[in-house]
């Protein structure tokens, strides 16, 4: 599993984490949902250690992140696939080189190894082969997703890290995108982390959903708990509403459910 324990992190005076502590079980997917700038991406760059925790602890498989060699880190990062918000596609490299940088990094295969899991990986994500010699300019906005999520599951990782995997797309890629995140957790058994605003996706792909508030865990639950809330500021979030509702008011100050 992933487990955060009481992770704090502040950049200068803004302390982003306040305590931060959540579970991620083998085998599922955790939607982390929470308004912007409340540290959902800071949290998950502490898995493949991007950052340190100024207090607590981040432990994937029982090994704690901070305390490893940059060796040993560089081999954990070989189980965990990112996907970034808006791919992160190098421009000057064609599809197939992006897919295949990592495995050309990690030095295992040969050229001929590395083709076929190039090849294997778009198949996965449902693009046709073709546009393994195209420039990622060439491609749209949905489909450089679906490369980025190819280029991460090329290594064949144990988790996979979504940072706002929908952003700027349309219902019906949005969709498309959804559909290949739960392809990837039955057909390749990968535990995923998935951050997004998106409710609609956050309800779809989500095994469990943890709200994100004020550098700590306002509450986690499955898809139906958050759905029945009765937390105002969680409603808030799910219901798209600007500021909590009268009905609500009566409820400002409940406590905040511990992550469990």
């Amino acid at each position: 599993m992933i487990r955060f324990d009481n992770v704090h992190k502040a950049f200068g005076d803004n302390e982003v984490l306040r305590g931060f502590t959540l579970d991620v079980n083998e085998g599922e997917t955790m939607v982390i949902i929470g308004f912007s700038g409340t540290g959902k991406s800071v949290a998950i760059k502490h898995i493949v250690g991007l950052l340190e925790p100024d207090e607590g602890s981040v432990h994937v498989d029982g090994v704690e992140v901070g305390s490893l060699t940059r060796r040993e880190l560089y081999a954990l990062r070989t189980k965990i696939g990112y996907v970034f918000q808006f791919a992160a596609l190098f421009d000057s490299l064609t599809i197939g080189e992006n897919v295949a940088m990592g495995l050309r990094k990690q030095g295992l295969l040969d050229e001929n190894a590395i083709h076929e899991r190039v090849r294997e990986a778009l198949e996965l994500v449902d693009l046709d082969l073709s546009v393994e010699t195209k420039l990622p300019a060439e491609l749209s906005g949905g489909m450089r997703k679906r490369v980025g999520i190819a280029r991460a599951i090329a290594l064949r990782p144990k988790y996979l890290l979504y940072d706002e995997p929908t952003t700027g797309l349309d219902p019906v890629t949005s969709a498309i995108i959804d559909d290949l995140m739960l392809r990837m957790q039955r057909q390749l058994g990968v535990t995923g982390i998935v951050i997004t605003h998106d409710m609609r996706s956050a309800y779809t792909v989500g095994t469990r959903i943890a709200m994100l508030y004020e550098g700590t865990v306002r509450q986690v639950g499955t898809v139906d708990e958050i759905k029945q809330t009765t937390d105002p500021i969680v409603r808030q979030f799910i219901e798209g509403r600007a500021e909590p509702g009268p009905v609500d008011a009566p409820l400002a100050q409940a406590p905040a459910t511990r992550a469990g």
